[in-house]
């Protein structure tokens, strides 16, 4: 009987040259936020053909996860994925975003590939915008910049709250507490209904 250890990693054809096999390989991605070294080891694939790397769908969701991990490395910075998050939510380009936010036409390349990082009031901004759409909706208007997507968000946001009204109690109760935003971790949920509370 083989040893786990020893049989060859799977492979698959490479998509681009389609004569060679796809390899697991990683890369490493370096951040400085506050100046400070944070390296993340990512995962991709190789061919052993033309040497093209790409990463397969399962590799991008633990490298979403691993990048996730770093906030706790961040102090207060917003990840460069946050600030693309935000961005594309409401559909702006980023010359639209930095007009929003009173930056000069490159700073959210900039900021999305953490060449440099937002100051304290922007990340301030930011996070209010990200928090509470109704902000970066006030400041839109302010610099006379459209929001693509803002009606399909407000839509989304009616359809969430209608769900979360037409549920059986106990459900409600759940899909608030799973409803909660990463960055509202260690706030209270909503208060419960006394029918609530005893479901």
């Amino acid at each position: 009987m083989s040893n786990l250890n020893t049989l060859p990693k799977p492979t698959r054809p490479c998509r681009i040259c389609r004569q060679g096999q796809l390899h697991p390989a990683t890369t490493e991605e370096v951040f400085h936020p506050h100046g400070r070294e944070v390296r993340v080891e990512l995962l991709t694939s190789k061919c052993d053909h033309c040497g093209a790397e790409i990463t397969l769908s399962s590799q991008h969701d633990e490298n979403l996860v691993r990048l996730a991990a770093r906030r706790s490395q961040y102090g207060g910075l917003l990840t460069g994925e946050e600030i693309v998050g935000l961005r594309k939510r409401y559909g702006l380009t980023q010359q639209a975003a930095a007009r929003i936010f009173g930056k000069g036409k490159i700073a959210f390349s900039r900021y999305e590939n953490e060449v440099t990082y937002p100051d304290e009031s922007t990340t301030k901004l930011l996070k209010q915008a990200i928090k509470r759409p109704e902000v970066l909706k006030d400041l839109a208007d302010e610099a006379g910049v459209e929001l693509p997507l803002w009606e399909r968000r407000c839509e989304d946001e009616r359809a969430n709250k209608l769900r979360m009204f037409t549920v059986a109690p106990r459900q409600r109760r759940s899909f608030r507490l799973a409803s909660f935003d990463s960055a509202d971790a260690g706030n209270e949920p909503y208060p419960l209904s006394p029918e609530e509370q005893v479901a």
